[in-house]
């Protein structure tokens, strides 16, 4: 007969769909703001703000929402959530001035990553911890494909209307985000395994994972390499034209290139979680990403001794490499992190995802802060935390579960409560059937 958990599978598109929702709503969205100044007669810097407070708000989102799901259960905070989006994407639509669509965008926000941190829960919650990791790669592939399609999709809805009608599309997508939780996502939390739902509860979760070195040690290896990539992220685009004179196409093609390396790779991790872990998966790609950035900065010390820096074709191929290391490394990272939490899910998944992600955003303007005349600058401050997350990894030495392990190795022995999570792995027979 099968397990409540293999009942209660959820469908991959509808996780999709409610995870995938953060890269949707920013990067639809950025070629829009000269646009939003000129329509909203406000400044540059206005416009720009509401692009930060959506950022701001999807880091808040599942820092305050995800320990919230362990005490409620997950699926009626992922619809409350979906409808959230959906009623704020069309207020955003009628906004008449840039300070109150800057208001709603940073509730857009929260609800948005309501449903980043909770989705990555009810997959924990659902699943084995391989086949859960498995999982974790699926979605971050086609997650990681949101900055390739995400700018052109938003581009050609601009060809036909303007930034309102980027956000009446957003609607839609929230109607679709609320139709795949009410078809696709049933409640993967039974209440006899819920944490109590009062804030001293929430806080006290929250409390327990943080002091707990066990699951933080994950998080702190994540928070350093993501400030590594958003160092890519936030600098590439300055970089890159000012350096070699190439156009917006041109570094638009090249970010997308890169982003296609990155998905590809998550795939790769799929196929090969089972086999060899994510422990080793993640060790992988911080290797290759640091090697590859240490060239970079060699590559950027060559243009400083020389006056010219070395071909476009070479610093394309190294970055291409760095950011396809990746697509090993984020999945990895996110499995093992949910499983050491696993007594905590939600709490979990919005520590792991809401602290790595302030982190990298707030290292996002240094290459600018720093200057982006040079490969130096962006070259030096990625490579800077890249090893920094090396020399981590050796000295908090292997932890976690790889593929195959007891699915009990590397969480915590103090549970925060009494559960009917014992850690035992639950069967995974039939459970993709639904997705």
């Amino acid at each position: 007969m099968p397990s409540l958990r293999t009942a209660a599978a959820p469908v991959t598109a509808a996780l999709v769909v409610v995870t995938g929702v953060g890269p949707i709503a920013t990067d639809s969205y950025v070629a829009a703001l000269p646009a939003v100044q000129v329509s909203l007669g406000t400044s540059a810097a206005v416009a720009q703000l509401t692009l930060t407070a959506f950022i701001v708000g999807m880091a808040a989102g599942q820092i305050l929402l995800g320990p919230v799901s362990d005490g409620r259960g997950r699926r009626g905070l992922l619809l409350g959530g979906a409808v959230v989006f959906t009623l704020t994407s069309l207020l955003c639509a009628l906004a008449p001035s840039g300070p109150v669509l800057v208001a709603v965008r940073l509730v857009q926000g929260l609800a948005a990553g309501a449903g980043i941190a909770i989705g990555r829960a009810v997959v924990g919650d659902a699943y084995p911890p391989a086949e859960a990791a498995r999982r974790y790669g699926t979605l971050a592939a086609i997650v990681f494909l949101g900055p390739v399609i995400a700018p052109a999709a938003g581009g050609a809805v601009l060809a036909v209307g303007d930034w309102r009608t980027i956000f009446f599309v957003l609607t839609g997508f929230g109607g679709l985000m609320v139709l795949a939780v009410l078809f696709g996502i049933p409640e993967t939390l039974p209440e006899t395994e819920r944490h109590g739902g009062g804030l001293g509860a929430t806080l006290h979760r929250m409390a327990d994972l943080g002091s707990d070195w066990s699951f933080m040690r994950h998080v702190a290896l994540q928070s350093v390499v993501v400030c590594g990539f958003f160092t890519y992220i936030g600098g590439s685009s300055f970089v890159l034209q000012e350096v070699y004179g190439i156009s917006e196409s041109t570094y638009a093609t090249i970010f997308a290139v890169n982003a296609g390396a990155m998905a590809a790779a998550t795939i790769g991790f799929r196929q090969l979680v089972g086999r060899v872990g994510p422990e080793r998966l993640r060790a992988a790609g911080m290797g290759v990403s640091t090697v590859v950035a240490v060239g970079v900065l060699g590559g950027a010390l060559f243009e400083r001794v020389n006056g010219e820096p070395p071909p476009l074709a070479m610093t394309w191929v190294l970055l291409t490499v760095l950011v396809g290391g990746m697509g090993l490394t984020i999945p990895s990272a996110t499995a093992l992190a949910q499983e050491a939490g696993r007594r905590s899910r939600g709490t979990a998944a919005a520590l792991a995802g809401g602290l790595a992600f302030l982190c990298g955003a707030a290292v996002t303007p240094l290459t600018g802060l720093l200057g982006y005349s040079t490969l130096l600058p962006m070259a030096a401050l990625m490579s800077g935390f890249f090893v920094a997350s090396v020399l981590m990894l050796l000295l908090v030495g292997r932890a976690g579960v790889s593929g195959g392990a007891d699915p009990g190795a590397g969480s915590s022995a103090r549970p925060s409560r009494p559960s009917g999570r014992s850690g035992a792995a639950h069967p995974a027979t039939g459970a993709a059937e639904r997705s």
